[in-house]
C-alpha cells in the first residue's frame, strides 16, 4: 500500500527528530491494526560502542507496561474464585505485615495506585527487601482516599499471585499471557543473561544535577528485577501481539484461536476506577485519556536506561508500541504514528512529519521576564529573546532549557552552564497566574510583579549545619538527594530529575528525629544518622533506603 509506506517514511523522519530531542542512542515503533503489524520504523543504535543498530527484533526493558500483564492474571484468579479483590493483602499473604492503620488495603486500592503507599525508591534491590521495608513505612491516608502512584504496590500484587498460585511471577506471565500470545522474544524477567540479548541502556554521566541535552550518555547500571510492577524484556513485535489482544478485546489474535480473556473480564481489565494526578483516569494497570479526539488505552514504562509506551485506539483500530533505550516522553512520537497511518488508511492526505519544539523554544516567554532579586544578594535579568528566554546572572549569559518532548514543560527550566547547572531555575505565580519569584537551588528570588509582604524567614532550624549537603546511594533510580536550606527551611531535593520523587520537598519535623518530606498526607520520610567530621550526619535514611553524604565539587 503505497499510501502506508509513506506513512512509516514520515513515521521515520519523525523518529530521528524525538531521538534528537530526548537525547537517546536509539528507538524502535511498531504499529498494528486488529490483525497484524503494519509496519516497523527503527532508528539510531542498540549499543553505541558496538555501532550496532536498532532492528525490528532488538528487545527492550518495557517498565510498567508490565502492570497490566499482572492484572489480567490476578483478574484471571479472581473468577476462578482463589483471589478475591476486596480482602485485606495481609489475608492473602500472611507473612507480609503491611501496616493498615487507616483501614483494610485491598488488591483493588494496590492496583488502582489507591493505596496510600509510597511510590518506592528502589533502593531495594529485590521484591522480598521492598516488602520487608513496607512494614516500617505505612500509608498516611486512607485506601481509596487518593491516587499516589505506587511501584511498591505492585510489588505487592505480584507477592499475592505468588503466594496463591504457588508460581513465580515471570512463568505465570510466560504460561498466561506470553506464551499463548507466540511472544517468542519476550521474558518476564529481567536477569543478568537477558542483558546479553536486550539493547544498552543509557543513561545521561551526570547524576547530582537535572538532566540537559548537552550532557554526555553512558551505559546505565545493570539491574536484574522479577517483580511485578514492572520486569518485563521484550520487542516491539511481540508488544505488538499485546496491543492486539486489547483491540480484539480478548481474543487471541494470529488465527491462534481462543479467547484469552472472557468479555466480561475484558471490560473489567481495561475499565477505568480513579481520576490520576494528569487530567486522565486509572484502572487495573491502564490509563484513557482522549487525544485529538480519540480514545486512547496505555501505559508508559520507564526503566533504568530504558522507556517504553504502548497505546491503542479501540475505535479505530490501531496500537503503537515505542521502545527506546533512553529517556524522553513518547506522546508525541505516538500521536504523529496514529495520525500518519489513519491518514494512509483512509486516503487522507498524509500530515507533514511531526517536529518537536527545540529545547529553547518558549511560547511565553514575556511571562517570565524581568528582575529577580535574590536573599543571597544575587539578580537575575530575564528577557524574552529569538522566541526562548535568556538569563543574565553575575556576567553569564545564557538561554534557559526545558523538556522538548512535555506537552506542559511547566514552570520549569534548566540552565545550560557550567557553574549554575546543578539547581533547576523554578518559578512560581501569584494567585492570578502572574509569574512572581523564582528559586534556585538554595536562594529564592523576589519578582518585579511580587506583591506580597516577604516578611522575615524564620532562622534555620537548629539542625541545619548538621544535615545540610548531598547524599548518595547506588541506586540507579534515586542516585543522589540534596538536603538545602531555603527561606529558613529544610527542603529535600531530587538533582537527577529521573527520581521518581519528583519536586523539591519541605522537610516538616516529627518526632523522634524523623521529617515528613512535603507533605503529612504523603508517605515519605527521612531522618539523619551518624556524625562525622564537623558534627554532620553521614546518613540520610529515606523511606528505609541509606543514602552516604559525598563530597560536593
Amino acid at each position: 500500500m503505497p499510501g502506508l509506506e509513506e506513512a512509516f517514511d514520515r513515521i521515520g523522519v519523525s523518529a530521528e527528530h524525538h531521538l534528537e530531542a530526548s537525547h537517546a542512542p536509539g528507538l524502535a515503533l511498531s504499529v498494528t491494526d486488529r490483525e497484524d503489524t503494519l509496519g516497523v520504523v527503527v532508528r539510531g543504535l542498540a549499543d553505541v560502542a558496538a555501532r550496532t543498530p536498532v532492528r525490528p527484533t532488538t528487545r527492550f526493558q518495557i517498565g510498567s507496561i508490565s502492570k497490566s500483564f499482572a492484572s489480567l492474571i490476578v483478574l484471571q484468579e479472581e473468577a476462578a474464585g482463589r483471589l478475591p479483590l476486596d480482602v485485606s493483602v495481609n489475608d492473602l499473604v500472611p507473612w507480609l505485615g503491611l501496616a493498615e492503620p487507616f483501614g483494610t488495603i485491598t488488591l483493588h486500592h494496590l492496583m488502582t495506585h489507591t493505596a496510600g503507599l509510597l511510590v518506592g525508591t528502589e533502593d531495594a534491590p529485590t521484591g522480598a527487601g521492598t516488602l520487608h521495608r513496607l512494614r516500617e513505612n505505612p500509608p498516611t491516608t486512607a485506601p481509596g482516599e487518593r491516587f499516589l502512584y505506587s511501584n511498591d504496590g505492585w510489588k505487592v500484587v505480584g507477592a499475592c499471585l505468588e503466594e496463591v498460585t504457588g508460581t513465580r511471577v515471570p512463568e505465570l506471565l510466560a504460561e498466561r499471557i506470553v506464551g499463548p500470545l507466540g511472544m517468542t522474544s519476550t521474558a518476564g524477567a529481567i536477569t543478568e543473561a537477558e542483558h546479553l540479548t536486550t539493547a544498552i541502556g543509557y543513561e545521561p554521566v551526570f547524576t547530582d544535577r537535572p538532566v540537559q541535552l548537552r550532557h554526555p550518555l553512558m551505559p546505565a547500571k545493570r539491574i536484574v528485577s522479577d517483580t511485578a510492577d514492572g520486569s518485563i524484556v521484550s520487542d516491539v513485535l511481540d508488544m505488538g501481539a499485546y496491543a492486539r489482544l486489547l483491540l480484539a478485546r480478548g481474543d487471541v489474535p494470529d488465527g491462534r484461536g481462543g479467547r484469552l480473556v472472557p468479555e466480561d473480564l475484558f471490560e473489567r481489565w481495561v475499565a477505568q476506577y480513579v481520576d490520576d494526578d494528569e487530567g486522565g483516569t486509572y484502572g487495573y494497570g491502564f490509563w484513557q485519556d482522549e487525544v485529538d479526539g480519540v480514545r486512547w488505552i496505555g501505559h508508559s514504562g520507564g526503566m533504568v536506561g530504558y522507556t517504553a509506551y504502548l497505546a491503542v485506539s479501540p475505535d479505530e483500530g490501531l496500537g503503537v508500541v515505542i521502545c527506546q533505550n533512553g529517556s524522553g516522553g513518547k506522546r508525541g512520537l505516538a500521536r504523529t504514528a496514529f495520525a500518519q497511518v489513519r491518514a494512509a488508511l483512509t486516503g487522507d492526505p498524509l500530515p507533514d512529519p511531526w517536529v518537536p519544539p527545540a529545547a529553547t523554544d518558549v511560547p511565553a516567554a514575556a511571562e517570565f521576564a524581568g528582575t529577580y532579586r535574590g536573599d543571597d544578594g544575587r539578580v537575575l535579568m530575564l528577557s524574552a529573546e529569538d522566541g526562548g528566554l535568556r538569563l543574565e546572572v553575575g556576567g553569564i549569559g545564557v538561554a534557559l532549557e526545558r523538556d522538548p518532548l512535555e506537552e506542559d514543560p511547566g514552570d520549569v527550566f534548566v540552565i545550560p552552564h557550567d557553574a549554575l547547572e546543578r539547581f533547576p531555575l523554578a518559578f512560581g505565580r501569584d494567585d492570578h497566574g502572574a509569574v512572581v519569584e523564582a528559586v534556585h537551588g538554595a536562594t529564592w528570588f523576589r519578582g518585579d510583579r511580587h506583591a506580597g509582604d516577604d516578611g522575615d524567614d524564620p532562622a534555620p532550624p537548629p539542625e541545619a549545619d548538621r544535615v545540610v549537603g548531598l547524599y548518595r546511594n547506588d541506586d540507579p533510580w534515586s542516585p543522589a538527594l540534596r538536603v538545602l536550606v531555603r527561606r529558613g527551611r529544610l527542603v529535600v531535593t531530587w538533582p537527577y530529575t529521573g527520581s521518581d520523587e519528583g519536586a523539591d520537598a519541605v522537610l516538616i519535623p516529627l518526632e523522634d528525629g524523623w521529617f515528613a518530606a512535603g507533605s503529612l498526607r504523603d508517605p515519605r520520610r527521612i531522618r539523619f544518622l551518624g556524625e562525622g567530621a564537623g558534627g554532620r550526619a553521614v546518613v540520610a535514611e529515606y523511606n528505609g533506603g541509606q543514602w552516604f553524604r559525598a563530597a560536593e565539587a
